[in-house]
């Protein structure tokens, strides 16, 4: 086989052989140890690109033509091999931090395969595969909310999410066999597909309910590798006019200092939670205003920082609220001396959200600051203002919850695994932000790339 094929089979096949075992029966806890072995394989896979220079220029190109299947069935660009390890990094976090209580295998088999849908959509630019791993996606979101407990936050995510499916798939067909006026309409209604997926005013309220009344796992592991905004750059960014994206970017930021000033008076964590992703979903396209390279650029580190922030840091919410119960931010919880490996991750992951020198999110924020503010100043101010919303909402979560008088006689200790895993990605947005030469390079690429296509504008 050659090289292409191998490498592959290599992302395909760790996620195949894990819902394999998962229906096999193996025992839950050797279907962790699974899970995570797969995890790390499929990870290290997505990561070749990243070396070979023969993976990163991929191209496969359909055997036969039409509009819908785009000009290639697989394409690796300078955008994709950055963010194409994300899904699977993201399975081997969840994996190692998901609590017992709230581990099972059908959870299991379900977040294998979100990984491999994810991963397989950042594979390809196809407006017709990109809509079928679109509806794929969701589909595994709702069936993860299928418990009686959870059917609230089912009815409101399949309310808005099948409404974005119907929206993408007639956007998508508009803006590719239709011209003019059509064409035109097409954009915007897969732009609206974005806007629902993401969270973004005045579609944002499904995103905070789910997050309350649903599950945290499942809608950390459906929005953080923020596939409306990768749709958004294939589909949308290379054909629409300045003003269209002028609009998507006052909208999105907008949105971001909504979001972030809610996430300040929320009572609860995981409402605080919702719309603090809200906030941060609308930072990543509110770059895709390409006003310059340095711009998109920056926005596309803010992708990377905010997926792998937001994961861990609401992982470790989850990992308080097994222990503690819901987790009430008009009180203080204490527990700082007992786990502060957690307490320390959980600020280091919060103040990389808001772009705190240091971390990974700071050179996004700074990008795109520096690259915009020159045609649209407004943008800095409202950058700005988001970053410090959500620095005092991190502050106000953290103080609640690791600061004063413990509030449960029990003991509150972390797992070694649970150790490592938030101190690899607390490691990882550190290291990146302090040597950030490899990611900034890379998404400086992207961007050129992504500006050079024949139908930019």
């Amino acid at each position: 086989m050659t090289p292409m094929i191998v490498w592959l089979v290599a992302i395909a096949a760790p996620p195949l052989a894990f819902v394999a075992f998962a229906r096999a029966g193996v025992a839950l806890e050797r279907l962790r140890a699974l899970a995570a072995a797969c995890a790390a394989v499929c990870a290290l896979a997505c990561a070749a690109p990243l070396v070979r220079p023969d993976l990163a220029a991929l191209h496969v190109a359909w055997p036969w033509a039409h509009p819908l299947l785009g000009p290639a069935l697989v394409r690796v660009s300078e955008l994709t091999k950055a963010i194409l390890p994300l899904p699977s990094s993201l399975w081997l976090l969840s994996v190692a931090v998901t609590p017992r209580s709230r581990l099972d295998a059908a959870g299991l088999e379900r977040t294998a395969l979100a990984t491999l849908s994810a991963t397989t959509a950042f594979l390809t630019e196809s407006p017709a595969l990109l809509v079928l791993l679109w509806t794929t996606s969701n589909l595994l979101f709702v069936r993860a909310l299928a418990l009686p407990e959870h059917a609230r936050a089912r009815r409101v995510a399949a309310a808005y999410l099948w409404t974005s499916a119907l929206l993408l798939f007639a956007g998508v067909s508009l803006a590719e066999l239709a011209s003019g006026t059509a064409s035109q309409v097409g954009f915007w209604l897969i732009l609206a597909a974005v806007f629902i997926r993401k969270g973004i005013f005045p579609f944002h309220a499904w995103i905070p309910e789910v997050f309350d009344t649903g599950r945290i796992g499942p809608i950390v592991r459906f929005s953080a590798p923020q596939l409306g905004a990768y749709v958004a750059v294939v589909l949308v960014v290379p054909h629409a006019s300045a003003g269209m994206l002028r609009a998507v970017a006052m909208v999105s930021l907008t949105t971001a200092v909504y979001g972030a000033a809610l996430a300040v008076v929320q009572r609860d964590a995981r409402r605080a939670c919702g719309y603090l992703f809200v906030s941060q979903s609308a930072l990543v396209l509110a770059g895709l205003d390409c006003t310059s390279p340095q711009a998109l650029a920056g926005s596309l580190v803010l992708w990377l920082s905010s997926a792998l922030a937001f994961t861990g840091l609401t992982r470790a919410v989850l990992a308080l609220e097994v222990r503690r119960g819901r987790l009430d931010l008009t009180r203080h919880h204490g527990g700082y001396e007992q786990m502060p490996e957690l307490a320390v991750s959980f600020l280091v992951l919060g103040l990389a959200c808001t772009g705190f020198p240091g971390t990974l999110g700071f050179i996004g924020q700074e990008m795109l600051i520096e690259g915009a503010v020159g045609e649209f100043p407004t943008l800095g101010f409202f950058v700005v203002a988001a970053s410090a919303l959500t620095g005092v909402a991190v502050l106000r979560m953290y103080f609640s919850l690791f600061c004063g008088a413990r509030s449960s006689p029990f003991k509150q200790l972390m797992l070694r695994r649970e150790v490592v895993a938030f101190g690899a990605v607390t490691a990882a947005l550190v290291v990146s932000g302090v040597l950030p030469r490899a990611v900034v390079v890379s998404r400086l690429h992207a961007s050129h790339e992504i500006l050079a296509r024949p139908s930019a504008r």
